[in-house]
This record gives C-alpha cells, structure tokens and sequence, in this order.
C-alpha cells in the first residue's frame, strides 16, 4: 500500500513539474512580447482586444491557454495560416509540425512584398492638422526586387476614425475613442500622401536585422492585420506599437517600459536610435515643397525672372539662358506643377499642358545638377519632455516656480531637427510658491498651445497661426485680485523674413475667457499680436506685443513679452524674460523671470 501511495505520489510530482514547465514556457518572455500580453493585476492581459486576434476564448487574459489551444489547432491544420509568427514560435520549440506552404493567401503576401529589410519612417508635422502635430512614425517592408523602394510596402498603424476628423479627432484621441488598426499599402502611396500632398519631408531609418528576424517581423505584421487595439492619442499611438513591434521580433528588446504614460513619434526615433547596432542606415527625403524651395533659393535673378514666366504666364522659352540654367528652371517649374496639381490647385488639363511644356524642353537639355536640400536628423533634436525651475519677481514679490511641460517643443528651444517656426505644447503645468505671502498656486495649466510660424517665401505664401486653451491665474484690474479664468483664443496672420534672417509676423486672434472670477463670467474680444523671432543657434530671442479689446474692461489690456534663451546643450537652457501687462485701471503687472530648462 505505501508503495502504492508513493508511486502515486511521484505520478502528481512529476505531473505537478510538467504542468509548471508547460506553464513557464507559457509565459515566457518571447510568447508573451508576441502576442502582445502585458501585466493586468497580477496577472496578464493582451493588448489586442478583439477575440478574432486569439484562438482560446480566454486567450486575452490566459497567454498558457491561449498556447495549448494554438498548439491543438495547428496541429490539426488549421488557423496556422493566420499567425504565422506564432506557428514558427511554436514549431521552434518543437511543438508543432508542418509548414506554411498550403496558406495561399499568406504565400501571395510573401510574394507581394517580398521582404527584404524593414526600415521604419518618420514624418515630420502636418502644422494643418491637429492630429499630425507631433509628425507620424511608420513602417516600411522593404523589397527584394530590383530597382527602386518605391515598389515596396509600407504599415500604419493608426485610429479608425472612419471621416471624423479636427477638434473632434484630436478630444477622441486622447481618451481612447477609437480602435486602432494596421494597414499595409504600397510605398508609393505613402510618399504621394505624406512628401507630395501634405508636404512632410521623411527620415528613413534602416535597422540591423538578422534575415531570422526581418521574416519574423513580416509574419508577425502579417499577424497583426486583424488585431484591433485601443488607440490613445499621447500612449498606444503609431509610436508605441512600433516599439511593441520591434520586442515582438527581438524579446530582449526593452522599449516600451522607457514610456509608460505617453510617447510620440521624436521619443520612437531617439529610442531606437540610442539602441545600440539597432539602426543601420539613414535617408533623408524631402517633400516636393521642400525641393522646390531649394531650387529657387538657388536660382539667379535671371532664372527666377524666368521661372515666374513659366508658371504664371505658362512662357517656357527663357533664351536668355544657358542649357545648364534652364534645366535648373525647367525642373524647379515641374515641380512646381506637380505640386500645384497634387494639393488641387491646378485642373488635369492645364495640369497635362503645362508639364507637357516644360517636359518637352527639358529632355532635350543635358542632364543638370539640382541643389539637395539638406535636413536635419530630428533623432538628434532635444527630447520631448521637459522640466523648468525658475525664480522671479512679481508685482514687487519673489517666487520660485516649477513647469513642467510633458511634449515637446517651444519657440525658445533649440530647433534643431525640428519645424523651425514651429510651439507646441500639451498637458504643461505651472506651479508657483510667493515668497512673502507663503502661498502655492498652479499658476497656470495648458492643455494645448500651438504656434506656427512659416515666412513666405519668394513663391509660396503659407498661413501662420496660433490656438490655444489654458486656464491660469488672472489679475482683476478694478479689484487688484486675483482668481482663476478659462481662455480659449485661436488667430490667424503672416510671417515674414527680414534680412539676417530675421523672422516678423503678425497675427490678428480672437479671444476668450469664462470663470467665475470674471464680472458677468466671461468675455470676448479682438487681439492683434506682433512679434519678432531670431535664432542666432545657441541664442534664440523672441519679442512679441498684443493688444486686446474686449467686451468687459477686465479683458482690456496691452501685453509685451521678451525672452532670451541661452543653449547650454540640446536638452538644457538657461532663458530670462519680462512680461508687463498694462489695463486702463492703471493697476498694471510686471514680471521679470529666469528659468533652468531641462528635456529629457
């Protein structure tokens, strides 16, 4: 009998030692990164949330169940051709048998793409769209054929928001309101949306996979095709999903635990780029906008002289050029059809004239050698977060105060590798101790603040514009109290060049402002702004003046500004200002203030 019981001791022993080996390999790291489970109080959860993305019904939530039923269904023969990735996993770990050579509609995939590389993609900022503002990352497969990338295919991952786009886009975003999804398109209509039609020069970065790795990945986008996923506008965005991505392929990657509240695409690129034998190559593609910018910057008075003629007055002789001139001229000017006719400012039959024109002259030229732009590698910009700390004087009382500004960018930082031009901030606060009165106000929040400062150039003449949201502390000129007012405001003007480069724009906003703090809860107003911008490189001077008339005489005031920034690195500042804010009451309000800035 006891021999009896120790046998069947041993029996629930051993089979207590390979349900705990089946429940290990289960979780381990590289089925888990795979099928994109992470940890859900104490246990798992996938970030996939639909069930066609599992095989077991409680898959999501059970990575151990999810496997054995995965490894009972391709044994059978079936499901295996919807997860590749996983049926190699498993036949790897000698779990499963077979081949993949029957799955017709995955094997016309391999043969459609045929994979190569995988190289992922940056775009910079579509300053016309909300959604566009911190620029867009992407995935492109990489193709063996022979020729040009443009026959390869390109992934994106991005909010299924069917024809809802703008402010309401953008408040969805943020708090989940739509699945976001995988798509794959051919490469060529990914340059024609963002380098032709929104005008957002690309950055390419090859990375160093094994030919193990790169198949993987194809099978695992393969894969994810059918998954939807909660999209978050600032966390679970194209960005993340990349980095989840790349830890699919290569598990001991340790990406996505760097950002476990939000990131963007700048965070995606100084992530990867910092990973070390991760990115192999660079490529820089500037947008047809950029390229024609470029060439008329380069063009003599003669040439330019010559270049209107052609696409204004549709006069494509310019004789009294050289051939190695006129080239430069005939190509700056099909571009500039091409784009006219792209962004749907030029009908396909003047469109189909004109080119033709200029096509016809040109190839009867030498080849000639048009200017390159040159970009800057925005990996090598300054990080997106950032934390100020900052002493000052108000109203003849000192303080101390503490900013923090989660994403990205502001007119006094460093624009290297940036949209020059370009403020944008989300979700920054402002937090202030007065010395003498020994008070701690949140001296201001800002949900969203943008400005966008183009200058017009000797052809094109872009809109500049500022909007913004914010709630701070506001002074009551009648009362000399203080209190907490909501501002909305959003305008719209011009930008200028002037000689060593200095930037003047101006800008006429409409304002206004609701809270109890206000006489009658809120106000109205009209506000034109004026202001200089100069970036020396390491000193960036901004100076700017507004005048707002209101409905209420506690909106009425004249506001000036200066700041001047000083660049100890690409992550670190030093920046003085003064602001003063006069009112007809005379109770006016002077501010002076230096700031250690640092991002990371």
């Amino acid at each position: 009998m006891r021999k009896i019981l120790f046998v069947f001791e041993l029996f629930l022993i051993i089979g207590g030692w390979c349900a705990a080996a089946e429940a290990e390999a289960a979780v381990d790291l590289a089925w888990l990164k795979l099928l994109h489970y992470q940890q859900h109080f104490g246990g798992y959860q996938g970030l996939v949330e639909n069930q066609e993305f599992y095989i077991s019904p409680v898959g999501r939530n059970n990575p151990e169940e999810e496997m054995k039923a995965e490894i009972v269904a391709f044994g059978t023969g079936k499901e295996k051709c919807r997860f590749p990735a996983r049926f190699n996993y498993l036949r790897a770990q000698g779990k499963v048998q077979g081949d993949l050579l029957e799955c017709e509609e995955y094997q016309q995939f391999m043969r459609d793409v045929q994979p190569n590389g995988i190289t992922v993609l940056f775009t910079n900022a579509y300053m016309s769209n909300p959604a566009s503002l911190f620029g867009h990352t992407l995935i492109r497969i990489d193709t063996a054929r022979k020729g040009t990338q443009m026959l390869a295919h390109g992934s994106n991952f991005g909010a299924n928001s069917g024809t809802e786009y703008g402010v309401m886009f953008a408040l969805k975003g943020l708090f989940g309101g739509y699945q976001g999804v995988y798509s794959v398109s051919p490469y060529w209509e990914i340059i024609n949306t963002y380098n032709n039609i929104e005008n957002r020069d690309i950055w390419e970065y090859n990375l160093n996979l094994t030919d193990e790795e790169k198949l993987k990945f194809v099978n695992h986008l393969y894969e994810m095709r059918q998954a939807k996923i909660r999209y978050y506008f600032l966390s679970k965005n194209c960005s993340y999903m990349i980095l989840e991505l790349l830890e699919a392929v290569r598990p001991t990657l340790n990406l996505t635990t760097q950002y476990p509240v939000w990131v963007i695409p700048l965070d995606t690129l100084k992530t990867i780029q910092n990973e070390p034998d991760l990115v192999k190559s660079e490529n820089y593609r500037p947008a047809r906008y950029t390229q024609i910018q470029a060439m008329i910057e380069a063009m003599t008075d003669e040439q330019y002289a010559a270049f209107l003629q052609m696409i204004k007055q549709h006069n494509f002789e310019a004789a009294e050029l050289s051939d190695a001139e006129k080239a430069v001229v005939y190509e700056a000017a099909y571009q500039y059809f091409q784009y006219e006719y792209t962004v749907g400012n030029m009908p396909l039959a003047e469109y189909r004239q004109s080119s033709f024109g200029v096509l016809r002259r040109r190839s009867a030229l030498p080849a000639g050698k048009n200017p390159k732009p040159k970009g800057e590698n925005p990996a090598l910009s300054h990080d997106s977060m950032q934390i100020s700390v900052s002493g000052g004087e108000y109203r003849q009382e000192s303080f101390e105060e503490l900013e923090i500004r989660p994403a990205y960018t502001a007119l006094t930082d460093s624009s290297l590798g940036l949209i020059k031009g370009a403020e944008i901030s989300v979700m920054s606060s402002r937090w202030r101790y007065y010395n003498q009165s020994r008070k701690l106000v949140l001296h201001s929040f800002t949900p969203i603040k943008i400005k966008s400062l183009v200058p017009a150039g000797r052809v094109f003449d872009p809109v500049s514009y500022t909007v913004g949201v914010e709630v701070k502390r506001d002074f009551n000129p009648q009362t000399a109290a203080e209190g907490y007012v909501g501002y909305g405001y959003g305008g719209v003007g011009k930008t200028a060049e002037l000689p060593f480069k200095i930037w003047l724009y101006g800008l006429l906003k409409l304002n206004g402002a609701y809270g109890g703090f206000v006489p009658g809860n809120q106000w109205g107003g009209v506000a034109p702004e004026v202001g200089i911008l100069k970036d020396f490189g390491r000193i960036r001077l901004h100076l700017n003046a507004e005048k707002t008339w209101a409905t209420r005489k506690f909106g009425d005031r004249f506001i000036y500004k200066a700041a001047v920034s000083c660049g100890i690195s690409e992550n670190l500042s030093l920046e003085a200002g003064y602001e003063k804010s006069r009112n007809k009451a005379g109770y006016n309000q002077e501010t002076w203030q230096v700031w250690l800035r640092q991002s990371f």
